[in-house]
């Protein structure tokens, strides 16, 4: 009976997903709160989901009676369901897919394979996904089976999903997942805690206070597992972000990058590339010590100055020699030299095109000091006809 019973299932649980919203806009409106929405056809599918449970667990089902239903596009429109708005059916879909993975060995690859290209749709194509949580579930106890040392496939998929995760808007919904998946794989190979730390590093939020926070948990999470020595290149990032997260403006955020000094560990790297840390830290730690606005912080701050002092006096005050323009500026000054940095290799392509095709004209852009940006005036108004857009 299986045939039939298989064809039962796909009957109805392949379905165009309703259009059910679960954000409740009614108690936003009218103060009142409203219950939830729920699919009509949800007690009824219920009992087709509990059914085909029951089926994959039974052992009375055979691997290779069972194995040929679930072929590729059995498993893609399977994970599309992971979309539903119902939560009580992710996790029905969750628990399904896990024992169907765990059962069927033959098709583990090709199901790892259709959960990549579905976060890989998440990735790059659209900026929600309902499911994701669930799948990271699922994928938390498989890389938990990982053999070590890792094959490149598993790393490829570290370094080409996981990580890109982080740059997803809605990451936050999924994120206690994702960061369990992160330090299951640093726990299974502590060299891709760099990558890691870039990725962190490279997809920073921004203007996002709550995902901000979740990043600061993490990166000192993964600092604590990375060698002090493979982390040096990364230094003047690492410490500008933090910089940058405690003069800024939100209080939970400024709070949270505060508890990297209390971490030895990170105090280890703050004292062994001191010569990098210092002058990036002492001048704005003092002056916001000075300065803050928030009594309780500006207390911390100064605690924080006296621990900078203690670790070296003489690096300390020669970090001071700053002067106060110089401590405001700090981050605006180096985004100036690393523009310069780039025209200087602009200006070396240009020249050795120039070389090569004495008929080259370089090309007349608008952020070059000799150009007039009221020349390019169209490129800033609000509207503008389009037709002379093209043609200039």
């Amino acid at each position: 009976h299986l045939d039939d019973v298989m064809t039962m299932i796909e009957k109805n649980i392949f379905r165009p997903l309703p259009n059910v919203k679960k954000s409740n806009l009614a108690f936003s409106e009218t103060g009142v709160e409203a219950e939830d929405e729920v699919d009509p056809a949800w007690p009824h599918l219920q009992g087709v989901y509990e059914f085909f449970l029951q089926l994959v667990i039974n052992e009375a089902v055979e691997v290779r009676s069972l194995k040929v239903y679930v072929t590729p596009q059995f498993v893609q429109e399977f994970l599309e369901l992971f979309d539903s708005e119902e939560s009580v059916e992710r996790d029905y879909l969750k628990n399904i897919l896990h024992k169907l993975y765990a059962k069927l060995v033959p098709r583990r690859k090709m199901i790892r394979k259709a959960m990549n290209e579905c976060f890989f749709a998440l990735i790059h194509e659209n900026h929600k996904f309902n499911g994701a949580a669930e799948l990271l579930d699922i994928l938390a106890s498989i890389i938990s089976g990982f053999a070590v040392p890792l094959r490149d496939e598993h790393v490829i998929f570290f370094r080409n999903i996981i990580i890109p995760l982080h740059k997803v808007q809605t990451c936050s919904q999924f994120y206690e997942q994702l960061l369990r998946c992160s330090m299951l794989f640093l726990t299974k190979d502590r060299t891709l805690a760099v990558p890691l730390l870039e990725g962190l590093l490279k997809f920073w939020p921004f203007a996002n206070c709550i995902k901000e926070t979740l990043f600061l948990t993490e990166l000192q999470e993964v600092l604590e597992v990375c060698e002090v020595d493979k982390v040096e290149h990364l230094i003047p990032k690492l410490f500008k972000r933090i910089v940058k997260c405690i003069g800024g403006i939100h209080l939970q955020v400024a709070d949270r990058a505060m508890c990297f000094f209390e971490n030895d560990y990170f105090l280890n790297i703050l004292k062994t590339y001191k010569e990098k840390t210092f002058p990036m830290l002492v001048p704005i730690i003092v002056d916001l010590a000075e300065n803050h606005w928030h009594k309780i912080l500006q207390e911390s701050l100064i605690a924080l100055k006296t621990i900078l002092k203690e670790i070296d006096p003489l690096a300390f005050d020669e970090a001071l020699k700053m002067n106060a323009s110089q401590k405001k500026q700090y981050a605006v000054k180096q985004l100036d030299e690393d523009r310069a940095a780039l025209d200087k290799k602009w200006d070396k392509l240009n020249h050795q095109l120039r070389a090569k095709d004495p008929n080259f004209a370089e090309p007349t852009v608008p952020f070059k000091p000799s150009n007039l940006i009221r020349d390019y005036k169209f490129l800033y108004a609000k509207l503008y006809d389009k037709e002379k857009f093209i043609a200039a």
